[in-house]
């Protein structure tokens, strides 16, 4: 699959093995710079395994990722996230309990841009004009995740919900170019899937992070994404716009149901 100056991500003939089940099977589709691409399939269709083996969590057995026109396939995770400009998120919430919104975010923003630890810590005018940079960014992301109101609290008070929210923030403070989320509306309430998603079209539509998402709630992500890819069994079943994708007989008949 040929890409071009508007790809930013791009994924040619990914195959990953556990033992002798296969969770890819020569896996290709290209993501668009500024999209939102949703992406679906059934438990066990490789839809983690493909964010594993695009973010160095899992090397695939053959295969190439390219992101901004560098082939990153092989780059451990640590490397991708400092020099690619690309994170994902994990089912697992993990924030800082003890610290209240900004702080976690200004100790994200410190580890991700001066990750050693001399220089993480670091005291003098430099630190300062440092720190206030990044509480300045943590306001607006406070703002774009809807937390105004209890970003006073430590997070470990705040509600299951609003601790994804904040978890959303914290990947936003390195400023990525491209972020995958794994299932972002996992376990919250309704009144929260809303401020969740409208946290990623702001993020979107602002900052200009391009997003790939994997959700289970189908209805919300049709409505969401620019474009849905769908996997099956390991391989790309279909991909195309929402409208067509609900319509889609193979879709239908391998996930959504009639």
């Amino acid at each position: 699959m040929a890409a071009n100056q508007d790809t930013i991500l791009s994924v040619e003939g990914l195959r990953k093995r556990y033992g002798g089940v296969p969770a890819l099977q020569g896996v290709d589709f290209n993501i668009r710079r500024g999209e939102v691409c949703g992406l679906i399939g059934p438990n066990g269709s490789g839809k983690s395994t493909l964010f594993d083996c695009c973010t160095g969590l899992q090397r695939s057995d053959s295969g190439k990722v390219v992101l901004n026109g560098h082939d990153i396939t092989g780059w451990s995770m640590n490397r991708i996230s400092r020099e690619g400009r690309l994170v994902r998120s994990f089912q697992k919430t993990v924030v800082f309990h003890s610290l209240n919104a900004e702080e976690n975010l200004v100790l994200a923003g410190q580890m991700s841009s001066f990750p050693g630890l001399l220089s993480t810590f670091s005291i003098g005018p430099g630190a300062s004009r440092r720190v206030r940079r990044l509480r300045e960014r943590a306001g607006e992301l406070i703002e774009i995740a809807g937390l105004q109101r209890v970003a006073h609290l430590p997070a470990g008070n705040m509600s299951g919900g609003q601790q994804k929210l904040l978890q959303f923030a914290l990947m936003l403070m390195p400023e990525p170019e491209l972020i995958l989320l794994d299932e972002p509306l996992a376990g919250i309430n309704p009144v929260l899937i809303e401020k969740v998603i409208e946290s990623i079209r702001d993020a979107n539509r602002r900052l200009g992070v391009t997003f790939v998402v994997i959700e289970h709630n189908t209805d919300v992500l049709m409505d969401l994404s620019h474009r849905v890819i769908v996997l099956h069994q390991g391989t790309k079943l279909a991909e195309g716009e929402p409208e067509s994708i609900v319509r889609n007989p193979q879709v239908i008949e391998a996930y959504l149901g009639v």
